[in-house]
């Protein structure tokens, strides 16, 4: 993907970095709790972590009560002062060298416009014969399947979208990229794939379909009742071909 101008490098209240989250479906063990238990093998209080990666006790802390999520750096001093892999640290991938290739690719959600799930509800991941892409970290790549028309300019009902996860890839959004968005309304969830657009001042989520019901640009910052984040950014898609037998293996 070719690279665009910085959006963080914009003159605005808001960064990127201010809507761009982890995605839930990552691990069973969250983060903080991994954190706690980095540290817990290393033997080192809150206040050694601390003081090995430069930051406050308190800091520690909010990591560990799940408050706060450290940036991508930060995450790589805590696996260095705690003798953890970070793909670890990251994901919760138990002994995977993530710089040798992997075996197709999980597909951890979908992405469907107006198809709103109780966020708690955990997608059945299932894996596509797809390869991991030579430019980014094998362990931080993933599938999404498509579902309906609200992206339909890019791919098609049926398809998938390989997608980096950010904090894993250790990447920020930019101006025209295509992006994995999550959307939470009153204990609902929605995933979608949106063009991130940088205009007059705003963040804006472009819709990339020819549906009419789908034409409308979403306000990055969300409103009282929505909140909305970047999980992942979108670097290919995968077209699956069914095979159809037309006749019987006797008939050949």
């Amino acid at each position: 993907m070719s690279k665009m101008y910085s959006l963080t490098n914009m003159t605005s209240s808001e960064t990127i970095g201010d809507f761009v989250q982890p995605d839930d479906y990552v691990s069973v063990m969250e983060l903080n709790q991994r954190i706690f238990k980095a540290r817990s093998d290393a033997k080192m209080t809150q206040e050694q972590l601390a003081t090995a990666v430069g930051k406050t006790r308190g800091a520690v802390a909010q990591w560990e009560s799940g408050e706060v999520r450290p940036r991508h750096a930060t995450l790589q001093a805590i696996a260095e002062a705690t003798k953890k892999p970070l793909h670890w640290l990251l994901n919760g991938i138990e002994g995977e060298d993530p710089s040798s290739p992997r075996i197709g690719l999980e597909v951890v959600g979908e992405v469907a416009a107006g198809m709103w799930k109780e966020a708690s509800v955990r997608f059945e991941r299932t894996y596509e014969p797809v390869a991991t892409h030579p430019d980014y970290p094998g362990y931080g790549q993933r599938l999404y399947r498509v579902s309906g028309n609200s992206i339909n300019k890019v791919a098609a009902s049926g398809e998938y979208l390989h997608a980096v996860e950010l904090h894993a890839g250790g990447m920020e959004p930019e101006h025209g990229d295509l992006v994995i968005v999550r959307r939470l309304q009153h204990g609902l969830a929605e995933y979608t794939a949106k063009t991130l657009i940088w205009e007059n001042g705003r963040w804006l989520l472009r819709p990339e379909s020819t549906d009419p019901d789908w034409q409308a640009d979403i306000e990055l910052s969300g409103d009282g009742d929505t909140e909305i984040t970047v999980t992942d950014i979108v670097i290919a898609k995968w077209s699956p071909i069914e095979r159809r037998r037309k006749v019987s293996k006797s008939g050949l």
